[in-house]
């Protein structure tokens, strides 16, 4: 059985990141490039969230009787099959992943224009990701 308040602990860690992360949207992108601190603080916040979404959906599926899944990236599929979010929703978020993993291992490979634009991303997915868990909990 799936522990509710520890996933709605971490839904509200999420929400204050994602909360955090809206600040990014108030800059251009050449204020987002000539400030080191915004950056760094929009990559972590991003990895944050991808973390804690990925720490969420592992209790879930393992809650719910599957095996463990293999990979970040592979969490959100595997929630799909779960029947928690849809396919559609879990391709689209699963990729965020791989953008978690490049900010936390590859940091002179990063795209400040492609990290910037994946912030509104962000916010937008995982705001509706946090309705979706909260709808599975009240079931």
């Amino acid at each position: 059985m799936v522990e509710k308040m520890l996933v709605r602990r971490k839904l509200n860690k999420m929400i204050e990141y994602i909360e955090q992360l809206k600040e990014v949207n108030k800059y251009t992108l050449d204020d987002y490039l000539d400030n080191f601190f915004i950056k760094r603080t929009s990559e972590r916040l991003v990895q944050l969230i991808v973390e804690v979404a990925t720490d969420i959906n592992g209790h879930i599926i393992v809650d719910e009787g599957y095996s463990p899944p293999e990979d970040y990236y592979n969490s959100f599929l595997k929630l799909s099959e779960t029947g928690v979010i849809s396919n559609d929703f879990a391709k689209e978020l699963a990729p965020s992943a791989g953008l978690r993993k490049r900010l936390l291992y590859e940091y002179e490979e990063i795209d400040d224009e492609i990290v910037f634009k994946s912030v509104k991303k962000a916010i937008d997915n995982y705001s509706k990701y946090i309705k979706e868990i909260e709808e599975y909990l009240e079931k």
